[in-house]
């Protein structure tokens, strides 16, 4: 998979770009706040149809404009694709080679991307719903329904707490409906965390020793919140009821996929509370190698890989482990930085000059 052009009017600090990318490597450079990461977003934008973070969406439209737009191309295994998103009055419309998508969920995956943020440390060492989120992120890509389940998962979630907080007649028995449908959608989410979980699991030991260069035992368990009686629904179920009185006390659903733990450790170490920088960049360095792996594995495509400031914080060991899996990467890589020369790929590409919103070719 790769992604041909890049057309942006009034997106962030792009008033108008047209460009086109080598299909191997591309290096945006420049000085800070130029908008590297700002055409670096936009890029994963067009993949994934989201921003990086959650912004709304009249925040990405430059400053004193009205709308936004996002062109661009994309070949991949399902051949060459348009895609046009327009952004106007906080509101996103999509456009696929020239007809609206009425639901976005059908596509999201269609374009798989595998994204490094320095930010993303916070997987390592941030709080459980950080992990949670990555995890469903990763699975939304590879299995479309979770899209749905979640969506629907989160508005059971909201009306039983609704429920709990309104009504103080509230018996158990009210909230059934509720509880059987938090059940039967939050079972087939936690199936699939702890598919993914094992599919991670299985390939980060080896991809982390070879990012530190040393033999340590990674680990990722998934701790459910609910205590397990019978089959994954039944589970889910009973707890919801016998944690009513305090769900009552509390004002809100205190079991379920949505309070599961999910940590990552270190030689038994749990890693968002002992784990150095070091270990933490290390770790996040081999999840994003497994990621790609598994993409590979699932989809037979490889994701376009987009890295961001990536070498700043990276000593000497880390950067060889990044630079050969630069040089042996099959797919297409965007990598941003302060100069050239911190990026030492000796392959075919094309270099782009950022200056306050306006991208160079150099070469």
């Amino acid at each position: 998979m790769n992604i041909r052009s890049l057309t942006l009017r009034n997106f962030r600090t792009y008033k108008n770009l047209n460009i086109s990318f080598h299909d191997k490597f591309n290096l945006i450079y420049g000085n800070n706040a130029q908008g590297k990461t700002n055409l670096l977003e936009a890029v994963y934008y067009l993949c994934s149809f989201r921003p990086f973070k959650s912004v709304k969406n009249d925040e990405l439209v430059t400053f004193d404009e009205e709308n936004s737009g996002i062109k661009g191309e994309i070949e991949s295994n399902s051949g060459l694709d348009e895609i046009n998103i327009f952004i106007t009055k906080g509101k996103k419309s999509v456009k696929l080679n020239g007809k609206l998508v009425h639901r976005l969920s059908k596509y999201i995956g269609r374009f798989n991307i595998v994204l490094y943020l320095p930010s993303d440390l916070k997987i390592i060492k941030g709080s459980p719903s950080v992990r949670r989120q990555y995890l469903d992120a990763l699975i939304c890509n590879l299995e479309p329904a979770h899209v749905k389940d979640l969506k629907d998962y989160n508005k059971s979630i909201s009306h039983r707490n609704s429920m709990l907080t309104k009504s103080r007649s509230l018996t158990a028995e009210m909230l059934e409906v509720w509880d059987l449908g938090i059940a039967e959608i939050g079972s087939r989410i936690v199936k699939r965390r702890v598919k993914l979980v094992r599919e991670l699991k299985n390939r980060l030991n080896e991809l982390y020793n070879s990012t530190s260069g040393v033999n340590s035992v990674i680990d990722i368990t998934y701790k459910p919140s609910y205590e397990k009686d019978g089959t994954l629904e039944e589970s889910i179920l009973k707890s919801l009821k016998a944690n009513f009185p305090k769900d009552q006390l509390r004002g809100h659903t205190t079991v379920g996929p949505h309070r599961d733990m999910i940590s990552f450790s270190i030689d038994g170490n749990d890693s968002a509370l002992y784990a150095s920088q070091g270990e933490s960049k290390n770790l996040i360095l081999a999840l994003k190698a497994a990621e790609i792996s598994i993409y590979e594995s699932v989809t037979g495509q490889v994701p376009v890989l987009l890295l961001d400031d990536i070498t700043s914080e990276l000593d000497k060991q880390r950067k060889g482990f990044l630079f050969a899996l630069l040089k042996d990467y099959a797919g297409q890589i965007f990598v941003t930085s302060t100069g050239i020369d911190e990026i030492p790929y000796k392959g075919d590409k094309k270099i782009f000059k950022i200056t306050k919103g306006f991208a160079e070719v150099i070469s």
